[in-house]
């Protein structure tokens, strides 16, 4: 496959992995009930005055965040800061992709040198658990590129939260070194879930404007391209164990297709298959191919989410037979 522009060399961001998704919902209790109860996913925190719940798998503060739809309304964090204008979240759908980062030294370089370059972004917080810089690619979504301060996470965010998120001046900040993130977490499962994850591993995004889009990963967001194939460009982060953390597809249309979630192996997919069918759940489609096996479910507002274990045959895309590029990847 062919770009129309070569990519930058220099590099801004460089992330270790896709820390989380993060997604609008219309009744942020049904979605919460379908991703704990159905998908696995521990609610480990929620912010009620936001209109938020966080779920995960224990690897990262939250692999999936939900926030309600704004209605128009604006939400604001602490001290008045305007966290979320009422012009946005207006319908569900991708709200974030978020990108974990190595330190706040690095964060705060990032942000310095795109100052110096006049590289556009939308705003800098304190979650108290993180700082967080927040922009947009070509196609319009949203990404957090962040770096954890408090490795004891669960120390911190219990149950219901009062608000969260501040202000931050990368300016100001006097940028620690050492990576905060928790290098051995504890993993939980639930265990009357019909699946039960083992991680959150990337996100499938639709194009219109492959070359751009790649550009943008690559330079902006310091990711690496690992494999182009048939129509899919895969793109992989820092942290040794995930393959790829984000595959781009060209398409007709802009579209956040699905994010993905890894289970332990066979035996956890034939479990959830049996499960699911006890509770008459199912799924949009089941994929067998050489390289993955993976069923597709929709949450209560239409979403797609994929859980997959990997299988050792040889990715070929052009060998997907009626398996959509979508779904196939």
């Amino acid at each position: 496959m062919q770009f129309s522009s070569a990519p930058r060399e220099e590099k801004y961001f460089a992330p270790r992995r896709l820390g989380h998704t993060n997604l609008w919902s219309t009744d942020i209790e049904r979605s919460m009930h379908f991703y704990r109860d159905v998908c696995g996913l521990t609610l480990e925190f929620s912010e009620p005055d936001l209109k938020a719940h966080f779920l995960g798998t224990g690897h990262t503060p939250h692999d999936l965040g939900m926030i309600e739809v704004t209605g128009g309304v604006d939400r604001y964090g602490r001290d008045g800061l305007l966290q979320i204008p009422g012009t946005v979240g207006l319908k569900p759908g991708l709200n974030h992709l978020a990108w974990e980062l190595e330190n706040e030294a690095h964060l705060i370089a990032v942000f310095r040198e795109m100052e110096d370059a006049g590289v556009k972004y939308d705003m800098t917080v304190d979650h108290q658990v993180a700082h967080s810089l927040y922009m947009f690619d070509p196609d319009g979504n949203y990404n957090e590129f962040y770096c954890d301060t408090v490795k004891n996470w669960r120390e911190v965010l219990q149950g219901d939260m009062d608000l969260l998120t501040s202000a931050w001046d990368p300016l100001t900040a006097e940028g620690f070194e050492e990576g905060r993130y928790d290098p051995d977490p504890e993993l939980r499962v639930v265990e009357s879930a019909a699946v039960q994850p083992k991680r959150l591993t990337h996100a499938v995004l639709v194009t219109s404007q492959l070359d751009s889009m790649v550009n943008y990963y690559t330079t902006i967001g310091g990711l690496r391209v690992v494999n182009k194939d048939g129509g899919a460009v895969y793109l992989s982060a820092g942290l040794p164990g995930y393959n790829y953390v984000l595959i781009l597809i060209e398409g007709e249309a802009t579209a956040y297709h699905h994010a993905s979630f890894e289970l332990q192996g066979d035996a956890d997919v034939e479990r959830s298959f049996l499960r699911l069918s006890e509770r008459d759940i199912k799924p949009v489609r089941v994929v067998e191919l050489p390289w993955k096996r993976s069923f597709f479910l929709r949450d209560p507002d239409g979403m797609l989410s994929e859980w997959y274990v990997n299988k050792p045959g040889m990715r070929d895309l052009t060998a997907r037979g009626d398996v959509p590029l979508e779904y196939a990847v």
